[in-house]
């Protein structure tokens, strides 16, 4: 996990390329009149925000990531709202992708996390009678590249070479091996589990029957591992929520400091021997498991045993995770880690320097990125319009959205409502309020 970006360092890198490219767009045209119309407010940041985002061609690893991590809820959002004009300002980026795919980065996480987001428009293509705006040899370049990570191409690990069987084999010796050296080495990472969902997008897309033919031994392997994953490494509660892997973390270095409560001087480690995954990694899986569910025919038992995990997350979140606004903290939180646990995270991160690292609360900017709507209730959609409704924010607020403040202290235009930041927040919570 070290190799992975955490979300709210994806985020803030993020910005910083929008501070840049944008620049022109720092202040949002308004009639001189009046402000303008909330119903119009979406679209003024979409038209400054999101569509001079989609128009660069992605080259890097950190541009990947970045990408996926902002990106996907706009997508679901085009077709959602059915908004014409957003859904073509991706096809017109999908359509610049399949022209230059080779442009792409090598390094797998920032690859696999860009290329779910378009195996994610191919699903919603289709389902919205949209099929003409995937170009032609997407859906072939984008499974080409799952099945070389799979079966091919040499994975990486943890305190062994790499697996020279690909991902398939990496996965499979870590559902084996239940006592390795290292609790982390078998753990299952972002990668594979990117890697699980575009499959089972592409499963979910593919109807040309040469196509199915072709492509579907090597997608129903894939399926059928992760089907193993989400059975073997979910370990329910009794109040109906579950975790994934818990304890699978507990000797990472990013983990060790987890049962300290707070940060303070002299803190030692306090490793949680049971320690459920981060919630800011975790975000990602509400959606993750919607692409598992839409591999299946709906009712089918394949369907409802996805369908049903995604409901246990849904109780998961909402027991042990979100921290709802208060007299004294008035916004919505999150603890920072899946099972409740609110210990510090990731202490002496190389990113953050000796001595520093995320207290409680500090992983609340995976709430403000707007994922957890992809599980799909009403009451994560109400969460997400009361934070709309709020906005702006108390600074108090902000401070646990953006994390650990650097060595010199939070910038005083970090709490602007205006600053790409809050923007690019706001708009995002607004859309997970609507999907």
């Amino acid at each position: 996990m070290t190799s992975l970006m955490q979300t709210k360092l994806m985020a803030r890198a993020y910005l910083t390329v929008l501070v840049v490219a944008f620049s022109s767009h720092a202040v949002f045209a308004q009639t001189p009149q009046a402000p303008p119309a909330k119903a119009d407010e979406t679209h003024q940041l979409w038209s400054s925000i999101i569509a001079p985002s989609l128009r660069p061609v992605v080259k890097t690893g950190p541009q990947g990531q970045n990408f996926g991590a902002t990106m996907m809820l706009p997508l679901h959002a085009a077709f959602g709202l059915k908004d014409q004009q957003w859904i073509q300002d991706f096809a017109d980026h999908y359509a610049r992708l399949a022209d230059n795919f080779t442009a792409l980065p090598s390094e797998d996480l920032g690859r696999l996390e860009y290329l779910y987001v378009a195996s994610e428009f191919m699903v919603l293509c289709k389902a919205s009678g949209r099929e003409n705006l995937v170009p032609r040899t997407l859906p072939g370049l984008v499974y080409s590249d799952i099945w070389t990570l799979w079966t091919r191409k040499p994975a990486w690990a943890w305190g062994r070479p790499n697996f020279q069987g690909g991902v398939r084999e990496r996965n499979m010796w870590k559902l084996q091996n239940r006592r390795p050296e290292k609790n982390y080495y078998r753990a299952i990472i972002d990668a594979d589990l990117f890697l699980f969902a575009i499959a089972a997008d592409v499963k979910a897309y593919i109807s040309d029957p040469a196509e199915v033919k072709a492509w579907s031994p090597t997608l129903d392997d894939m399926l059928v591992v992760a089907r193993q994953v989400f059975t073997q490494e979910v370990v329910r509660q009794p109040d109906g929520g579950w975790l994934f892997q818990p304890g699978v973390w507990a000797d990472f270095p990013e983990y060790l400091y987890a049962g300290n409560p707070d940060i303070r001087p002299g803190m030692r480690p306090a490793p949680v021997r049971d320690i459920a995954m981060d919630s800011s990694h975790s975000l990602r899986f509400p959606l993750w498991l919607t692409s598992q569910m839409r591999a299946y025919s709906k009712g089918s038992e394949g369907y409802q045993y996805f369908e049903e995990l995604r409901a246990g997350l849904d109780k998961q979140f909402f027991n042990k995770v979100l921290v709802k606004p208060t007299v004294n903290y008035p916004c919505y939180r999150l603890n920072n880690f899946m099972d409740g646990v609110n210990g510090v995270y990731r202490w002496n991160y190389a990113s953050l320097g000796t001595g520093r690292g995320y207290g409680p609360y500090q992983n609340s900017a995976a709430l403000v990125l707007g994922w957890w709507t992809f599980l799909g209730t009403e009451r994560i959609r109400g969460v997400y319009q009361d934070m709309a409704d709020e906005f702006p924010w108390p600074k108090q607020c902000i401070e646990a959205y953006l994390g650990p403040a650097p060595a010199s202290g939070y910038a005083e235009s970090s709490f602007d409502p205006n600053s790409p930041s809050m923007r690019i927040w706001h708009l995002l919570v607004m859309l997970a309020a609507k999907i």
